[in-house]
């Protein structure tokens, strides 16, 4: 298992979320981030949970702009 294509360091998730890696770990106390998994002291996100957390906090838009005129 290699740590770049499955396993992401806090770093890397935080820079592709736009966020801080103070807001993981805050995200992380309460508990609404995605899931990590700790190895040791080296914290570390599974490419296929961020992916899925990203998918389960995913919106839709509730009205659509069909037939309306500008």
């Amino acid at each position: 298992m290699t740590n770049t294509s499955t396993h992401l360091k806090p770093c890397a998730v935080a820079e592709l979320l736009g966020v801080s890696q103070r807001t993981m770990s805050r995200w992380h106390a309460l508990r609404v981030g995605p899931a990590r998994c700790k190895v040791g002291r080296t914290v570390l996100y599974r490419r296929d949970a961020l992916e899925a957390w990203l998918e389960a906090n995913e919106t839709r838009p509730t009205r659509s702009f069909e037939g309306v005129s500008v």
